[in-house]
C-alpha cells in the first residue's frame, strides 16, 4: 500500500500543471502557441534541453488555457491519476481513483489559472472539494468496514496491463464531466449579468450536492459500522428521511449544478456542449441505475423487518423528493 500512495503523490504532483507565466519556458511555450507561424504551432524542442522537465506540465497548462487541447488534457491529467488506481485494484476506477482523479482535475485548473475569483473559483473549488472528500472517504471505508474491502478486492478479475483500457476509456469521461469548471475559467466574468447568474446558481447547486452526499455518505457510515450486515439499521432520519439516497442525489446534484455553472460560458463553442452533455447524461444514468440496484438489494435483504418496511413505507422517493418511481 506504501508504494501505491507514493506512487499516486507521484503522478498527481507531476500532473499539476504549471501556472503560466510562472517560468521563462511556460512564457515561451505561450509564444509560440499564439504566433501565426506555422513552424511555431509546436513547442521549442529546445526545452527539452532547457529545464525539460517542466515540459509536460507547461503543455498541459498551454492547453488548458486556450485552444482545442483543454479536453484532452484534463484525459491526460484524470489517466495519469486512475491508471495506478485501477492497475492496483480494478474497482478503484469507479471509487477511489474516481474521486482523486476529480481532486487532480480541480485543482490542475485552480493551478493553472491561479487569479480565479468569483464564480469560476467557486465551480473550480467545488470540483477540488468533492473528488478529496469522495476518494478520501471511499478509501477509508475500504479499510475499515471489512465487507467493502473484500467486495474490491474480489473485482479484481482482468490482469492488471489489461485494465488500462479500462482506465483510460473511464478517466475520459471523467475528464468530460469536469470539463464545464475549465471552461468557465477560461471565461472568468460573463456578461450580460444574466449569464453570471445562471452561472452563480449552478455553483449553488454544486456546492449544495456535494456537502448533502458528504453529509449523507457520513451519517450512513456511522450507522453502519460495525453493525450486523443482515439487519436494517438505517439511516431512517436527517436526508434519509426525505429521499432513500440522498448520497445519490447529492451526486447529480453537484454535477447537474456544475454543468450548469459552466454552460454559460460554452457560447458557440461545441467541443464543450457535447463533452460536458455527455457527461452529465452518463452520470445520470449511472446514478439512477444505481438507486434501482440498491433498492432491490435492501428490498432482498431487508424486506420483513419492520424498522425497513416502516422506513420505506414513509419515504416513498428512491432519488428525487416527491418523485416516487418504483
Amino acid at each position: 500500500m506504501r508504494y501505491l500512495l507514493a506512487l499516486l503523490l507521484f503522478v498527481s504532483a507531476s500532473a499539476f500543471p504549471t501556472p503560466i507565466g510562472k517560468n521563462a519556458g511556460t512564457q515561451h511555450v505561450m509564444k509560440n502557441y499564439n504566433s501565426k507561424s506555422e513552424k511555431h504551432m509546436m513547442p521549442d524542442p529546445s526545452l527539452f534541453l532547457r529545464g525539460g522537465a517542466n515540459l509536460i506540465p507547461q503543455t498541459l497548462s498551454t492547453s488548458l488555457i486556450s485552444g482545442l487541447g483543454g479536453v484532452p488534457s484534463l484525459w491526460a491529467i484524470a489517466a495519469a491519476v486512475l491508471t495506478p488506481c485501477t492497475l492496483y485494484r480494478q474497482a478503484w476506477s469507479f471509487s477511489v481513483g474516481y474521486g482523486l482523479s476529480v481532486m487532480a482535475l480541480g485543482l490542475s485548473i485552480f493551478n493553472t489559472f491561479g487569479s480565479l475569483s468569483g464564480t469560476p473559483l467557486l465551480l473550480v473549488t467545488a470540483v477540488s472539494f468533492y473528488g478529496a472528500r469522495l476518494g478520501g472517504f471511499l478509501f477509508l471505508r475500504n479499510v475499515t468496514v471489512k465487507s467493502k474491502g473484500d467486495q474490491i478486492k474480489s473485482m479484481d478479475k482482468t490482469p492488471r496491463l489489461k485494465r488500462i483500457p479500462l482506465a483510460l476509456s473511464v478517466a475520459l469521461f471523467y475528464s468530460f464531466m469536469v470539463s464545464p469548471a475549465l471552461y468557465a475559467a477560461r471565461a472568468g466574468s460573463l456578461t450580460p449579468l444574466y449569464l453570471s447568474k445562471i452561472s452563480l446558481a449552478g455553483a449553488g447547486i454544486a456546492w449544495v450536492g456535494a456537502i448533502l452526499e458528504a453529509v449523507a455518505d457520513t451519517h450512513k457510515y456511522i450507522n453502519k459500522l460495525g453493525a450486523d450486515s443482515k439487519k436494517f439499521v438505517g439511516p431512517t432520519g436527517g436526508a434519509y428521511g426525505l429521499v432513500r439516497h440522498p448520497n445519490y442525489l447529492g451526486e447529480l446534484l453537484f454535477w447537474f449544478g456544475l454543468f450548469l455553472g459552466g454552460a454559460p460560458s460554452f457560447g458557440k463553442q461545441i467541443i464543450p456542449w457535447v463533452c460536458s452533455s455527455f457527461g452529465l447524461f452518463g452520470i445520470y444514468s449511472i446514478m439512477t441505475g444505481a438507486t434501482k440496484r440498491l433498492d432491490g438489494k435492501q428490498t432482498d435483504n431487508y424486506s420483513g423487518q419492520s424498522k425497513y418496511d416502516e422506513w420505506r413505507a414513509s419515504v416513498k422517493s428512491p432519488l428525487f423528493p416527491f418523485v416516487n418511481v418504483e
